[in-house]
């Protein structure tokens, strides 16, 4: 057989392997209707596709794929694009190469991103866990490979699947956040598009609308000091006087309080700040009361060697039941910093001392947490309208 001759599937086919005394390991055979369309037969029998090329005086050739895994109709297909690449001074192989240089969306976060994110973002082990949980289906994908149709199935999948595993708008939200933020790294340093930019977040109605009033308060604060747990029950009640976040406050280890200056001091806050707290006589009374656990140096001293206590979802329940809270799944330990704000501010606090308070760096922070009370707002309207009322001393005349 002549070794150049238009291929078809049924020569390729019939194509012998290379003899196992030839000085070449592989035969090579040229298609005479896509010039240099090559395909090279080996001692195994195996079968390739290469295109042969001349690029800038110098001979190349970029391999194509196997077949019949490729087969002929694609292989052609193939070789014709390359060789419009080559006409329009472009070298495909070069190309290809740096393609494959790029890292995979998996090696860009792993090895670029999170050493960064380590540096600057006191929750980068959330961002671990949600890339770990939610994004392995585009783990393995060359970044410059993703689309964002990828990502849509990523917010999909959580969103609306037959699992039963379906996730609240929030937390897809996050998800797709993160691989916004990632992709905006990528396009720094790659100059590659951030494709997750095209994915609109979900809308989101689950705000949290619920605080409790002074009263409310209260009962949780006498609730909590009696809880059988001093460590639970003295955490609960600082909370809700104190308004910090629940994780700043939980972590906090004993040589953080400043007793001559009555004051608390967190090192490192939600966004990356100091902040000091400065204690009540009632809050240095609770803390007073908290026994000390020998090798522990927490407050809030856990069961485990050395560790604060866990998140106290069962003991706050009870400690909810036993203050007599209604619709108690509606408050939560964050319900804590909303309600100190939302009394605060209710009760004629100036917004900017509560935002020193709860450590925000915007106002409209603040501003979020801040819900006045049925009473005040009655009390607001009920003020103005007396205002107008006390200056109409007489009825309009009219001409």
């Amino acid at each position: 057989m002549s070794n150049k001759f238009k291929f078809t599937t049924a020569t390729l086919n019939a194509l012998t392997a290379q003899a196992d005394d030839a000085k070449s390991t592989e035969a090579e055979y040229s298609d005479t209707e896509v010039v240099g369309l090559k395909c090279l037969s080996g001692k195994s029998g195996s079968k390739r596709f290469l295109l042969r090329y001349r690029f800038e005086t110098q001979k190349k050739a970029i391999a194509i794929g196997r077949f019949p895994d490729v087969d002929l109709t694609t292989a052609r297909k193939i070789a014709r694009q390359y060789k419009t690449d080559i006409a329009l001074g472009n070298d495909p192989k070069a190309r290809r190469d740096k393609e494959q240089s790029f890292p995979t969306v998996s090696e860009f976060f792993t090895q670029t991103y999170m050493p960064l994110a380590k540096r600057r973002k006191s929750t980068w082990k959330a961002d671990q866990t949600r890339f770990r949980l939610h994004c392995q289906s585009i783990a393995n994908i060359r970044y410059n490979k993703l689309t964002a149709n990828d990502i849509l199935r990523i917010q999909l999948c959580m969103s609306d699947n037959d699992t039963g595993q379906i996730y609240k708008p929030a937390t897809c939200n996050r998800v797709l956040a993160l691989l916004k933020t990632v992709g905006k790294l990528v396009d720094s340093l790659f100059d590659i598009p951030n494709v997750a930019i095209r994915v609109s977040l979900l809308p989101e109605n689950n705000a949290r609308t619920r605080y409790c009033n002074i009263q409310e308060c209260q009962r949780i604060i006498i609730a909590a000091r009696n809880y059988r747990c001093p460590y639970v029950g003295s955490f609960v009640a600082l909370l809700f006087l104190m308004g910090c976040r629940e994780s700043e406050l939980r972590e906090r280890v004993w040589s953080d309080v400043d007793w001559g200056r009555k004051m608390l001091m967190i090192p490192k806050t939600k966004n990356g700040t100091t902040h000091s707290i400065y204690l009540s006589d009632l809050m240095l009374e609770i803390l007073q009361s908290i026994p000390l656990q020998a090798g522990n140096p927490h407050i809030f001293a856990g069961r485990a060697a050395g560790r604060p206590i866990y998140r106290p979802s069962k003991g706050f329940a009870l400690i909810k039941t036993a203050a007599g809270i209604s619709n108690p799944e509606e408050v939560v330990l964050h319900t804590a910093r909303h309600s100190v704000a939302s009394n605060l501010i209710s009760n004629g606090t100036d917004i900017s001392a509560v935002q020193r308070l709860l450590n925000h760096r915007s106002i409209e922070s603040t501003l979020r947490y801040a819900k006045l009370s049925e009473a005040k707002q009655r009390e607001t309207t009920q003020y103005l309208s007396t205002m107008i009322s006390d200056s109409s001393t007489k009825n309009p005349t009219f001409n």
